[in-house]
């Protein structure tokens, strides 16, 4: 994280949501997928953290790979579930 005062982590992708904790200057945690949502400082795109339901804007984020869009996060994972293959026969 880039922000040396801390980033909160958030509910859902707005400052409007609820902060559910802080991420410390230069943690790391992993990243589930993106999406875009309010602006915040120029950038629009907020990540799903992998280990925990909570979102954190982009703006104050460094990655070292590519993040998928949380769209096709989801429809991968209803495609490949035991119920969608069960129902495909």
């Amino acid at each position: 994280m880039t922000s040396q005062s801390g980033l909160n982590e958030r509910q859902y992708p707005s400052t409007d949501s609820s902060v559910l904790a802080v991420l410390e200057y230069q943690d790391q945690v992993g990243l589930r997928c993106k999406v875009r949502a309010q602006t915040i400082a120029g950038n629009d795109v907020w990540y799903l953290l992998r280990d925990t339901q909570a979102w954190i804007s982009a703006s104050y984020a460094v990655r070292t790979g590519t993040v998928p869009y949380c769209k096709d996060v989801q429809v991968n994972r209803l495609t490949h579930s035991p119920q969608a293959t069960d129902a495909m026969g």
